[in-house]
C-alpha cells in the first residue's frame, strides 16, 4: 500500500514539474523580477535567443554590495523576426541613450549585451521598435 502512495506523489510531483517546464515561459513572459529569471535559467524548455532594443532612462539606479553603481533597465526588445517582449537587466554604468543593443537571453534571464552599430540589427527588428 505504502508503494503505490509513494508512486502516485512521484508521478504527482513529475506532471506538476513537466507543466510547470512547459507553461513556465508564458508565465514569465516580459516579467523583469528575479523570480521569472531564475526559473527560465534552469528551464530546459526555454531556449536561447538573441533580441535587440534601444536604450533608454534607467529605471533604477543604486549602489551594489560593492559599493559599485548598478543601473537597473526596462527594455522593449524584438527579436530579428520583430516579434516583441519586455526584458530588464542591470549595468555596471549609464548607457547612452537611443543607442542599439544585441542581448542574449534565456528567456527573461540576460545571458550578455553588447553595444552594436544600426546596420547590425535585422530590419524586421528595427522596424518593431520603432513602432
Amino acid at each position: 500500500m505504502k508503494k503505490k502512495g509513494l508512486l502516485g506523489l512521484i508521478a504527482l510531483v513529475g506532471l506538476l514539474g513537466v507543466g510547470l517546464g512547459i507553461l513556465s515561459p508564458a508565465l514569465t513572459k516580459n516579467r523583469g523580477n528575479e523570480f521569472a529569471m531564475a526559473l527560465d535559467n534552469v528551464n530546459p524548455m526555454v531556449a536561447e535567443t538573441t533580441v535587440y532594443g534601444l536604450t533608454n532612462q534607467p529605471i533604477d539606479h543604486h549602489l551594489g554590495q560593492m559599493g559599485e553603481d548598478v543601473y537597473t533597465y526596462r527594455l522593449r526588445t524584438s527579436d530579428g523576426q520583430g516579434k516583441r517582449r519586455w526584458l530588464t537587466f542591470t549595468a555596471d554604468h549609464r548607457l547612452k541613450q537611443c543607442h542599439y543593443l544585441k542581448i542574449d537571453t534565456k528567456g527573461q534571464n540576460v545571458n550578455s549585451w553588447e553595444a552594436v552599430t544600426v546596420s547590425a540589427v535585422p530590419q524586421r527588428a528595427r522596424q518593431a521598435l520603432k513602432s
